[in-house]
Order: C-alpha cells, then sequence, then structure tokens
C-alpha cells in the first residue's frame, strides 16, 4: 500500500510541474496584456505553491504586479471619488471621463453603473430643466410685454412658450388679449355708430381684462359715459344728474390761441429766447408748442436744457392751458388732463389754476363714473390742495359745478 502510495506521487510529479509552467507563460502574457490583476494572481499561485520556481521569479514577479495592482487600486478609488463628486455637482462630462479611467478594482462595476444608466439619465434630466429654464425666460419676457402693453410683442413671446409649466398660463394670457382686443374693437365700433351703451359694455369689458391697456379703455369708457348722459332725455320735472359743462370754452382767466400755432416759429423764439437768457420767455415758446404738438422733441429737449426753477411767462405760455381747458369743456378729459399736466410739469405760471381745472376734470370723471371710480376723487382732492397754496387764487366759480366748489371749498 504504502509503495503505491509512492508511485502515484512520483507520477504526478511530473504532470504538477508542466501545469506551473503552463501557468507561469500565462502570467506572462497576461503582464505583456497590461492585465495586472490577471499577473498577479497567476504569479502569486505559482509562488505560492512553489516559492522557489523558477529560481525564485514566480515569487519576485508576484509582489511587483501585486504592488501594481494596490497602486491601481489606490488611483482608481480617487478617479471614483472625484467622478462621484463631479456628478453631485452637476459636472457630467469631468465625472464621465473620470469613471471612464477605472478599468480594475472594487469600484469598476459601480463606474460601469454611472457610464451606462446614472449619467445618461443625468444629461436627459439637465437637458429638460434647460427646456424649462428657456420656456419660463421666454415666459417672463412676454408678460412683461404684457404688463407694458406691448401686446405684439407679448403675442409673440406667448406663443413661443410651446412646453414646460408655463404652458397652459400662456395660452391663458394670449386667450386675454385676443379677448381685450376684440372688446376694444366692438367699443369703438358701437362708439362711432352712437350706440353708447353698447360701447360701454365692451368697453368695461376691456377694462375688466386690462384697464390700463392699449388704447385706454377706462377713459374711453368715461367719455362714453358722458356722450351717454349728454344724449339720454332729460325727465321734465327732475333735476338732471349729470354735471353739464358751461357754455364758455376757456375762462377769461388764461389766453386763448385766436389762430393756429405757428410751431416753427414758435421754436425760433424759444430758442433766440434761451440764448438771451431769458429762460420764461423760452420756457413760454417751447409750452405754445406743446399746445399743438405734445410730442414735439425739440420742445422737450429744449425744455430740458432750461434752468429747473425758471416760470414760463409771456402769452404764449398760457397758450397750452388754455388748450387743455378748452378739451376739458369740449369733454376730452384724457387730452386735457395731458395738457394741463404737461403745463404744470413745466413751471406754467398760472400753477395754481392748472391743478384747479386738472382737479375738475377728474372729478367730472368721479362724477360720471360712479363708485368705481374712486381713484379720481382722491387724486383730486390732492390737487385742489396744491391750488390753494396760492392764496391770491380763487376759484372761476361761474364756469364749474356747484359740486365741485363744494368739494374745493372742502378739501384742506
Amino acid at each position: 500500500m504504502k509503495r503505491t502510495l509512492i508511485l502515484a506521487v512520483l507520477l504526478a510529479l511530473p504532470a504538477f510541474a508542466a501545469q506551473k509552467d503552463d501557468d507561469f507563460r500565462a502570467a506572462q502574457a497576461a503582464a505583456n496584456a497590461n492585465k495586472i490583476e490577471e499577473a498577479a494572481r497567476l504569479f502569486c499561485a505559482i509562488a505560492k505553491a512553489d516559492p522557489a520556481f523558477h529560481n525564485g521569479e514566480a515569487a519576485q514577479d508576484c509582489k511587483i504586479y501585486q504592488d501594481q495592482v494596490n497602486r491601481e487600486n489606490a488611483r482608481n478609488e480617487e478617479r471614483y471619488t472625484d467622478g462621484v463628486n463631479f456628478f453631485n455637482q452637476g459636472l457630467l462630462d469631468n465625472a464621465e471621463q473620470k469613471f471612464r479611467a477605472i478599468h480594475s478594482g472594487p469600484h469598476l462595476a459601480d463606474a460601469q453603473n454611472y457610464l451606462s444608466s446614472k449619467i445618461p439619465s443625468a444629461k436627459q434630466q439637465a437637458a429638460a430643466q434647460g427646456a424649462e429654464s428657456a420656456m419660463s425666460a421666454k415666459f417672463e419676457q412676454a408678460k412683461e410685454a404684457f404688463n407694458n402693453n406691448a401686446f405684439t410683442s407679448a403675442k409673440s413671446g406667448f406663443s413661443q412658450v410651446a412646453s414646460g409649466s408655463h404652458q397652459s398660463e400662456a395660452q391663458a394670457y394670449l386667450q386675454k388679449i385676443q379677448q381685450y382686443e376684440q372688446f376694444m374693437q366692438q367699443g369703438d365700433s358701437a362708439a362711432a355708430g352712437k350706440n353708447y351703451q353698447a360701447a360701454i359694455s365692451a368697453y368695461q369689458n376691456a377694462a375688466n381684462i386690462k384697464g390700463d391697456g392699449p388704447g385706454d379703455p377706462n377713459g374711453k369708457l368715461s367719455s362714453v359715459r358722458m356722450m351717454a348722459s349728454a344724449n339720454a332725455p332729460q325727465p321734465q320735472q327732475q333735476q338732471p344728474q349729470q354735471i353739464q359743462p358751461p357754455p364758455r370754452p376757456v375762462v377769461s382767466a388764461v389766453v386763448a390761441p385766436t389762430k393756429k400755432v405757428d410751431i416753427q416759429a414758435l421754436l425760433r423764439k424759444a430758442q433766440a429766447a434761451q440764448r438771451k437768457r431769458d429762460y420764461g420767455s423760452a420756457r413760454g415758446a417751447y409750452l405754445a408748442v406743446l399746445s399743438e404738438d405734445s410730442s414735439n422733441e425739440q420742445a422737450h429737449a429744449g425744455l430740458d436744457a432750461l434752468p429747473k426753477d425758471t416760470v414760463a411767462t409771456g402769452t404764449e405760455a398760457d397758450v397750452l392751458l388754455a388748450k387743455g381747458i378748452a378739451e376739458y369743456y369740449g369733454g376730452d378729459f384724457a387730452k386735457a388732463e395731458v395738457h394741463i399736466g404737461d403745463y404744470i410739469s413745466n413751471q406754467g405760471g398760472k400753477s395754481a389754476l392748472a391743478y384747479f381745472y386738472l382737479a375738475t376734470s377728474k372729478l367730472t370723471r368721479y362724477f360720471l363714473g360712479g363708485d368705481n371710480e374712486k381713484k379720481l376723487l382722491a387724486e383730486a382732492k390732492e390737487d385742489f390742495k396744491k391750488a390753494k397754496i396760492s392764496s391770491a387764487f380763487k376759484p372761476p366759480e361761474k364756469m364749474v359745478s356747484p359740486k365741485i366748489l363744494k368739494i374745493f371749498e372742502e378739501t384742506s
């Protein structure tokens, strides 16, 4: 029995030696192919079985390649940590570069998972967020255009919001604009045909959407209400409730223009006075230009160049105020308030009278508009206070309604 066992061992030794030679050659091939983990595993297995194999060469190679494996694992650990940090910061291209450099080690599977799943998913989500940001930016720009009454730009902007969280809101704005424009067109058409009730209804609907919108629906609403009141049949035994404008177009306290304003002549006169430092006459002439052309750039530039504390003088100075008062008595309250306001802001000499008529126009609109115009009542009282600053001012009592005079007297 013992002899048989010894014989079996002796017969196995050549086969074992041949297997070690095969493993050694395989380890060398792995090393040449830069498969350092495979090379280290084979060299170390041979060295463990036979430390003296090839005069200890297998043991030496085991140490060399195992050291390389350890260093590569350390580098892969650093790459993986950097890759995760880049990924968490949203630097996806940098993260991808780090994970692609990992070819071995304990993090290989995790790195492959980032490359095949997490990073593509994150890029897709980032693209979606970018699209949402772009749509949000378009929506906010369109909304700003809407608030500034640039409806053409607003419609173009809202139409481009084709996706994202603001899509339905953009469509709602488009519908508002469409309805607003339809109501304003209906109001203008009805007013032109003297169908005042239909015009009031249409303008009110437009004002409910955007009271300060293009075309000034609130201003048109007040004007149409006044025209409707003026054309309504009056009861025989009842005192009219609406304010009846007096027959005279302009009060005698200001100079009414007797002929069409010669803008170029007035500009030359204003510029000549300005060169002579007669700033009061220059301001008066520029104001007269604005009475004819409220957007005249030369007049506005000239007024801006004058000393701010200069008071307008000369007969021309009153032309702008006279035009505003005439427009008030003609029922064009919006233009009246613009021209009177320009007269005030440019230091017209009869500021007390100007503030009085500015307040009177607002009060007239308040009485015609009812409770919906309460803001006008407060503004009118403030203007009356400014008119009363001049102790010498006396209101033109025969030219305005007693109701308006009563509020003037009560304002303090």
